[in-house]
């Protein structure tokens, strides 16, 4: 039963073991789930493997204005997480199982991150609102 449990942490820490992230990082709530979500029976393959990340910083801070190039993101159906704050999870919900376009969203752009372990770039989008950014990264 508790593998139905949501994964959402609050340990920083834990999502820098993960993702190399600005020193501007305080604070994190995040969670990594698979497309489709597994809800229990036989586990089927996986398709997508999403991080979704809301992380406070100091006010000011613009640590997270890489941009990838990318115009657009496929927004995968389960990203609109109860967790999110309700301005991003609108976006997320709108587009779901659809493309977002980058360039008609506002304080939203495309954001690559480089995981911990591999070095290797993993690409999504960034939006920005004073002293928080979320991050929606697709990890596979």
């Amino acid at each position: 039963m508790d593998d139905n449990k949501s994964k959402v942490s609050d340990d920083v820490s834990a999502l820098r073991n993960i993702l190399i992230l600005p020193a501007g990082a305080q604070s994190a709530r995040w969670e990594i789930f698979g497309t489709p979500e597994y809800t229990g029976g036989v586990p089927g393959p996986t398709d997508y493997m999403t991080l979704v990340a809301e992380i406070k910083l100091p006010d000011g801070s613009n640590e997270f204005s890489t941009n990838s190039g990318q115009e657009s993101v496929y927004i995968v159906p389960e990203a609109a997480r109860p967790w999110i704050s309700n301005d991003v999870r609108s976006i997320l919900d709108s587009h779901k199982n659809s493309t977002l376009d980058l360039s008609t969203t506002k304080d939203c752009h495309a954001y690559t991150a480089k995981l911990k372990q591999t070095g290797n770039p993993v690409n999504g989008f960034a939006c920005a609102k004073p002293g928080r950014v979320f991050l929606y990264l697709s990890l596979l």
